[in-house]
This record gives structure tokens, sequence and C-alpha cells, in this order.
């Protein structure tokens, strides 16, 4: 998995006739995929899915903190660079003033410290500066609750606040790493989350909650990293780690992927996951509870020259990341430099990565190129040597025709030029808001669940008589089990569990789900840590009087059904070239009457599963990354990513080899569809 771009929302012509500006907050809407930014004196809110601009509202002064209020359709509370707390609501393109400050002089910066926490319970809005003694409450609709300042109980400056997303609990955290647990309407104490003196905190930076258990992630502004079980009456630590020496500004949580990000204050982006062990024998580990997710560390030159966009030099520091609470989103902020000091940092930057360079190539003198691009790799924030930049440069010379030209290469080119990002930057600020998500690009449907999809007949259309029968249920997977929704009640039922158990060191998902109506039988995909991947054939009970029938399992990472009745199917191996054939159990010839239900069988589900004829191997000429059924006799039907889809004959003894029966993989005097170099196929 790799950080990818998305899009890059576009803030170019902000406040047309002034300097250029930089976005300096953002915020996702809770619900819906909206994204707003603000800019200089503008917010200015975006249909996260096109890039739309959907409204631009001026407020006034530059925002310092924003979110969307959770208790109103579409508005944002927001506090100003004047000390103001303002609602902009998008739908009537208004702005009211919810709290002024005392003094009138009083000014902060955009990067100034200051704690905004907003409950769906309550239409109000819990503010505080860093480090003062108390909390401010207000109402977030004009006309609601007056400013009231609540003085905590702790006689300690408050660096942090946060409401809980379903309980109407106020999280205020204290200077010496206590966090206490307010009512929002009594403010009685519920709880505190305090640690021993053995572990030194200093305060929390950046609160995260779990979408559905009751656990409450915190960084710590010492680096520390900490998960919190609030579910029982006294509160207990779950998971521990210490995630570097630079305080923790940003923690979310990415539902879909089930991930923690952590971004510290030097622009140290991490991916986090949790484990939980479930051993009656053990006590659990709370060293052991986060665990490094296996994300590709964020490339942000790339991040910001993909889909359209500029890259920036000296590489910019992420100041903020915000992350959608439902979608696989978040955008990026960046730290803004002035030009003085971005002419300062660039003599700086050159010496500074001139001297880790020439350490990287003296510590790689005689090691091999994979070796050689490891080490450049640990350069981390340089960017000097960003590897979207490397391939472009590979890639280019290899088109010119000339002499192999090796990373080494291009390595000691930078290191003698030393400007090596200055051919292929500006120096400006970032205009363009990158939307980002996290790609599996082994897995591209990673984020939607699989399931079986209802097809229409070709001919439905044409019919006189258009009456389409929906099935009784809809299958779908949930890890190992194969679940049905019924169509008519809306309840979901677990219909068969495909494996009875799988060591807890594994990662599993499911890939794809094949099922075959004539032939009652399912084929699972699923893929599982290590790059293995396997095909589970269940077959479904049709006879009520017989015990429920037992799967099997075969190597492959991919899977369809041949022929008008499906009486073969193929599994495609793990190296993308080979594949299998298997013919199913004495239903060559079974025939299907008009109201398409199979003429009963004899043999039970458990026999059919001993009774599959196969393998037969056949092997593709070059890579094939999947395989689809087709009603065609002795058909399939392939797709190559960035090349072509095709349709191929399973012919036994065509050009027969030791390995099998060759499949040609040209498109020449065959039906196929030609794929763009960045086209692949997700469904068929």
């Amino acid at each position: 998995m790799e950080w990818a771009t998305v899009q890059h929302l576009d803030l170019r012509h902000v406040g047309r006739g002034q300097k250029a500006l930089q976005p300096h907050a953002a915020a996702f809407h809770p619900s819906q995929a909206l994204v707003a930014a603000a800019i200089g004196n503008y917010i200015i809110e975006f249909d996260a899915f096109t890039g739309s601009k959907m409204s631009t509202i001026d407020i006034g002064a530059p925002v310092v903190r924003m979110s969307y209020s959770p208790t109103s359709s579409h508005a944002i509370v927001a506090i100003l660079e004047d000390c103001t707390i303002r609602s902009c609501d998008f739908d009537t393109e208004q702005t009211f003033v919810l709290h002024s400050p005392e003094k009138r002089m009083e000014q902060i910066s955009s990067g100034t410290e200051v704690h905004l926490a907003l409950t769906p319970l309550q239409p109000v809005v819990f503010f505080g500066f860093h480090r003062r003694m108390s909390v401010t409450v207000v109402g977030t609709v004009e006309g609601g609750r007056a400013p009231t300042k609540i003085k905590t109980d702790l006689k300690k400056p408050v660096v942090n606040l946060a409401c809980h997303p379903r309980l109407p609990v106020l999280y205020v955290a204290y200077a010496d790493g206590w966090i206490r647990a307010y009512n929002i309407h009594t403010y009685a104490v519920h709880y505190t989350l305090q640690l021993d003196n053995t572990i030194k905190l200093i305060g929390a930076g950046a609160f995260a909650f779990h979408p559905t258990l009751e656990w409450i992630f915190v960084g710590d502004r010492r680096g520390t990293l900490l998960a919190w079980d609030v579910s029982t009456e006294r509160p207990n630590m779950i998971g521990i780690t210490q995630v570097g020496s630079q305080p923790i500004t940003s923690v979310a949580w990415l539902p879909m992927l089930r991930l923690l990000v952590t971004l510290s204050k030097d622009g140290t982006l991490q991916a986090w996951k949790t484990r939980v062990m479930l051993n009656p024998n053990r006590p659990p580990m709370q060293a052991n509870f986060f665990e490094l997710a296996a994300i590709e560390s964020i490339d942000v030159p790339r991040i910001l020259s993909q889909q359209g966009g500029e890259a920036v030099y000296p590489l910019p520091r992420i100041r903020t990341i915000e992350v959608h609470s439902k979608l696989n989103m978040a955008v990026l902020l960046f730290a803004n430099m002035t030009a003085g000091d971005n002419l300062k940092n660039r003599a700086a930057y050159t010496r500074e990565g001139r001297k880790q360079l020439f350490a990287v190539l003296q510590g790689a003198r005689g090691s091999s190129a994979s070796v050689l691009k490891e080490k450049l790799s640990s350069l981390g924030s340089s960017g000097i040597l960003a590897d979207h930049q490397l391939q472009s440069q590979l890639q280019e010379h290899h088109l010119k025709g000339h002499s192999q030209l090796t990373i080494s290469d291009i390595a000691r080119r930078a290191f003698l030029y030393s400007h090596f990002m200055e051919g292929h930057a500006k120096s400006a600020p970032i205009s363009r808001l990158p939307l980002i998500t996290v790609l599996d690009t082994k897995h591209h449907l990673k984020d939607i669940p699989v399931c079986l999809p209802f097809h229409l007949e070709i001919n439905f259309f044409n019919k006189a008589n258009r009456v389409l029968h929906y099935p009784v249920r809809a299958f779908y997977l949930d890890g190992v089990n194969v679940m049905a929704y019924n169509l008519c009640s809306g309840k979901d039922t677990l219909y068969k569990k495909l494996y009875t158990s799988i060591p807890g060191n594994v990662e599993y998902h499911p890939k794809y789900m094949i099922y075959s109506k004539k032939q009652h039988l399912f084929l699972v995909v699923y893929e599982f840590s290590g790059a293995t991947n396997e095909v589970v054939l269940y077959w479904e009970n049709t006879d009520v009087h017989t015990a429920n029938s037992k799967g099997s399992t075969i190597k492959g990472r991919d899977a369809a059904f041949i022929g008008p009745n499906e009486n073969q199917f193929a599994v495609l191996d793990d190296d993308k070239t080979g594949l299998a054939l298997y013919i199913l159990p004495g239903l060559a010839s079974q025939e299907v009457d008009e109201r398409n239900e199979p003429v009963e069988q004899n043999q039970s589900t458990d026999s059919k599963v001993g009774l599959v004829q196969g393998p037969m191997q056949f092997m593709f000429e070059t890579e094939v990354d999947r395989i689809f059924s087709t009603p065609l006799e002795s058909t399939i039907m392939f797709a190559s990513h960035g090349d072509q889809i095709c349709l191929a004959k399973l012919v036994q003894g065509y050009r027969l080899s030791a390995d099998g029966h060759y499949i040609s993989t040209k498109a020449e005097g065959r039906k196929s569809i030609k794929l763009k170099v960045n086209e692949i196929v997700l469904q068929g």
C-alpha cells in the first residue's frame, strides 16, 4: 500500500490581485464527501469526489482552526486570527459571530495553537487557548448559549480538548499528561486517564476515537502514542509505543483500512495497525498493541507532482493531516515559508543534502543497485532523490537510446551538481490542496465490500414480458464468513464459515467471490500475508435433509467458470502465467429445466469435492492479471492491466510442452479490447 494523490483542489485564483496564498486550515464533513479549505480570508467548500468548487465565503479574517458542526447539516465553526469564534453556514451563505474576545486588540496567527471541540449531542463548542487555566463554552447557532467560562477542578494549564463522538463526555488534557473526562452537561468528573510515575508524559497533542469501539488514541507531546479502553468503569491503557522524539501533532483513524495515522511536528507521517491478543492464558502486552503498518513512507514530491501538480523546492514540511471520518480520503497542509526563509533554507538544504548523499555513496561503494536504492530511500525527507524522479530519469535515458544509466550514476550526478531538485521544482506557496488516499496497488477494490452483483440477462429489455425475478438473498463476504442479506426482511445471516480458524499472526482479506447458479458452487479468493492466495470451493446445500457441506481449497490468485453449463472452472496461479483447468463431477451433461432449476443429483455435495477432475495445466505466454467467466464453450476471458482484454480458447493438445498447454496472449486475429497505459480491469 502507498499514499497517492487523488486530485489537487485548486485555490490559485482566491483573492485575485494579491500575492500568492497557501491554504492554512481544512476540514471534512463528518458524513458527506465535502471538504472545506481556508485560504486568506476565505473558506471554500469542494466536492471531494469531483474536486468541483461548491461555494466561497469571505469570513472576515484568516482562519486558525475550524471544524464542521456535527449538529447542523452544513455549517463550519472557526476560530479566526482576531480571536473571534464564527459560524459559517454554507446553505444560507451567512456568517455569525458566536464569541468576541474581551480585549479587542488581541490577535493570534495561523500558527498559534488553539483548541476546539464540538459534540454531536449539543449545539455548543468548547474552546480554549493553549496553556490557559480555563475552557469556554458557547452555542454554535445564532441566539444560542451565551459564552460561559468553565474553571477546571485541576489548577493546571490546559493543552488540548476533545469531545467523544457518541457520548456526552468532554476530555480536557493537562500539561502533566493527565486527561480528565467531564460530563458536558454537569461538568462532573467521570474518570481520569493517567499513567504511573514510571512513564513521563507532557500533555496530549492530539486525540482520535475508534468509530465503533470505546477506544481513545492519544498522541503525547513527548512522542508517545497511547490507546485507552474506556468501556469499563475504570478505564485501562491497552497500548503504548514511542513514535519518535518529536511531539505528535495529529492522530487520525482511517476507517476503511482500520489503521491509525500519526503526524509528528517534524512532518513524519506514520501508519499503525492495532493488535488485540485474545488469549485467556496470557495477559495482554501493551507494548505489542501498536505495530507499524505495511505502507510505504509518504513521498511528498511525488504527492505534489501527481495528477498535474507541481513539486516545490525545498521540500515542504507536512504541518497537518485531516482525515475523512468514513472515506479513504485525507488532505495535507504544509508549513508556509516566507521568501527570505526560503532562500536561506535552500542553501542549508542543499549543503545538508550533499553531506547525506556523500555519506550514502561512500557507504554503498561496491554494492548492488538494489542495496544503493535502499540506502538512498533512507535519506527520508531530504527529497533530493525522490523515487518518482529517479524512475523518470532512468526512463528518459532509456528512451534516448543511451548506454544503460544506473541509479548510482544519477546519485553521483546529484551530488556533483547539487541542484537535482531545483531543475524539477519551483519555490512558491503551495496554492493547491492535495487530496490523498491510501492506494493498494495489488487490490484496487479493497475499499469496496466483496459481494455478488445482480446481472440482468442480455436480452432482458427485448422481452415482451419484462418481469425480473430477484433472488431471495444477496451474498457478500465478511472476513472468513459468507454472509446472506435477505432482500425481503433486510436481515443479515451467517451463511457459511469458510475457515474454521486462522492463526492470529496471519493477515488476510477476501479479494473476489464468484458463484455458479447452475452448479450451486462458490469460488472465493483470499489473499494472505506473505503474498499467498487461495481459492475456496464451497458447494451450496440444496437438500435440507443433508448436513452442511464441506469446502476445499486450491492455491491460486483468481478463478472463473467456463462454458454454458459452468461445468468447468479455471484457477490462475500466483505467478500470473499458469492456469489450472478443473472439470466438475458428473455435471457436463446436466440438464436445466425451464425454471432454471438443476435436475436432482444422487451424489451428496461432500462427495463432489473429491470427484473434481484436474488440474489440466495451461500456460499464458505473458503475465495475466485477471481472468473472468464466460458462457462460451472452453473459452476464458483474461485481462492484462495497461495492455488488453482478450478471449482465449482452452484447446487441449496445442503446443504441448513439459509445463502444459500454451495460451497465446497476442491480440492479433482474435476479439480483444486495447487498454491504455494506466487502465486496469476491476470487474468483468
